[in-house]
């Protein structure tokens, strides 16, 4: 109730509840039935009634040996959401806020019992208004439906996950997180207010390549010396002599794209006579997998930018916008530096430059695990070792999980193997399941489920947060997973048998 009314008088314009003695309240039926809640006309006069009923709850809670003096509020039911919805506000003869939400955060917080209380009587009470409890549902398995609670009728659950993880959903995530981030940069006043993307540069220039374009032809130019004089790759090499002429982005691209489909092709040649050329029309049928494996390639071996631009910083949020803020303040912070202390009229920050912050920022979030876990040195060491182990399946240079590989998967037997049931005799097992599920409950991993086919079961992937991709210089998509078994995560969280950091790019010859 006293959320309800404060968040009245700032929908009304006022700078506190005082102000509120112009509003007038008005109940129905339900409401003059209430029996723990005053039916006060003035909502000026429920706010000190509220006010008054939270200071000797808090008197109550405070006292260490029980102040009997002290009388305990206690109510039979729930009625604050009844009230929310059979009271009426009136500010003359005009009805405010007709419409009404009640939103609950951090449902988690609450003992498990205290959940299933709250939920129950949330579900007996009937309300007509809609109630958003928010909660983190890996922590809380199945207990989000209460008994007698019906799905999708009394109760229906959306796993914020799944509605944001699909095509469609990142869209409405990179749009929802675009609003945020120009409502906050709209409230500053050291650059000028706009959109948060106009200041973030979203293109290589050729003045951006600098020296690295000339590097990336000598590379090639290298890797690609044994297949000089087979005609198989005449009309290839051919094209990529022509765009080595003029320096750009695309045309790098272009180069490695060249290397990735010439390396496939050694990998899957049989033992025939082959007096043709390849067509250099098939090196304009690139998919986007491909084009996302090239460029991640040059970011690894040539440091050519990549953690840059709007899209980029949102995929780095993992959907979580507490991520996506402490992302964006590092950039804020240059920005700001940029247009205060270096006195530069503009304000926008390069493709190095940002990938410099987040980087930064994606080093201090991996820094932090061991303090902020239970069990955070052994979360740290098995994140590593998934690092470690996805650069090593990435970076074959002919891409076979375009673009890259960002994340491990369990099938069904091995997670049996994690229950508590299974692990009861065996201490590994135990600690590898309270890791796992502290790294996804705190969005270190998110999980994807992962369906049956011919030749698997079905299982979970478990994918590196997308701070930890740019950590490891991996790429943002998902999509790239290998299978892995308990026994090599054991090792890898006790650091026994952590992957080696990957060589560098090599062509097959």
């Amino acid at each position: 109730m006293l959320r309800a009314l404060r968040s009245l008088s700032s929908l009304l314009g006022y700078g506190s509840t005082d102000q509120l003695v112009d509003v007038r309240l008005e109940y129905d039926d339900l409401g003059r039935d209430l029996k723990s809640i005053p039916v006060a006309e003035s909502a000026a006069e429920l706010v000190h009634w509220a006010e008054e009923r939270e200071r000797a709850v808090y008197a109550k809670l405070d006292s260490l040996v029980g102040d009997t003096s002290v009388e305990l509020p206690v109510h039979v039911r729930f009625e604050g959401v009844l009230w929310l919805q059979s009271v009426r506000f009136l500010r003359g003869d005009k009805v405010v806020a007709p419409r009404r939400l009640l939103m609950i955060d951090d449902f988690q917080k609450l003992r498990k019992r205290q959940r299933a209380m709250m939920l129950e009587e949330l579900v007996e009470l009937r309300p007509a208004v809609p109630v958003w409890l928010a909660e983190r549902s890996i922590a809380l398995g199945d207990a989000l439906i209460s008994q007698g609670a019906r799905e999708g009728r009394d109760l229906r659950h959306y796993p914020i996950e799944d509605m944001w993880g699909g095509k469609s959903g990142q869209h409405q995530f990179i749009t929802f997180a675009q609003s945020i981030l120009d409502r906050r940069l709209d409230v500053q006043r050291s650059i000028p207010a706009g959109a948060f993307s106009q200041y973030l540069q979203d293109q290589i220039t050729p003045d951006d390549l600098g020296d690295l374009f000339a590097k990336g032809v000598q590379v090639f130019e290298n890797e690609t010396e044994c297949h000089r004089q087979n005609i198989r790759y005449a009309d290839w090499l051919a094209r990529a002599k022509e765009g080595q002429k003029v320096v750009g982005f695309d045309n790098l691209i272009q180069l490695y794209v060249t290397r990735i489909l010439i390396a496939r092709s050694e990998g899957r040649r049989q033992l025939s006579l082959e007096l043709t050329s390849l067509p250099a029309q098939e090196l304009d049928e690139r998919d986007s997998k491909l084009l996302g494996a090239a460029e991640i390639f040059c970011h690894d071996e040539l440091k050519l930018p990549y953690f840059y631009g709007i899209d980029r910083l949102c995929a780095l949020a993992s959907n979580n916008v507490e991520e996506l803020l402490a992302i964006a303040a590092s950039l804020y912070e240059a920005m700001q530096a940029k247009q205060v202390l270096r006195k530069q009229p503009d304000p926008r920050l390069s493709p190095t430059e940002q990938e410099r912050r987040i980087k930064e920022t994606a080093k201090r979030k991996r820094d932090f695990i061991p303090k902020s876990h239970t069990e955070g040195t052994r979360a740290q060491s098995l994140l590593d070792a998934i690092g470690f182990f996805c650069r090593d399946k990435t970076f074959q240079i002919a891409a076979s999980y375009a673009p890259g590989v960002t994340g491990i998967r369990l099938s069904q037997n091995e997670l049996n193997r994690l229950r508590p049931e299974q692990t009861k005799s065996s201490e590994p097992f135990a600690m590898l399941a309270r890791v796992l599920w502290e790294c996804v409950a705190e969005n270190l991993l998110m999980t994807r489920d992962s369906a049956a086919s011919v030749s698997r079961d079905e299982g979970t992937v478990f994918y590196l947060n997308r701070s930890l991709c740019a950590y490891h210089g991996l790429p943002l998509q998902y999509g790239g997973w290998q299978d892995v078994s308990v026994e090599n995560m054991i090792g890898w969280m006790d650091r026994s048998s952590a992957p080696i950091k990957r060589r560098t790019l090599e062509a097959l010859r």
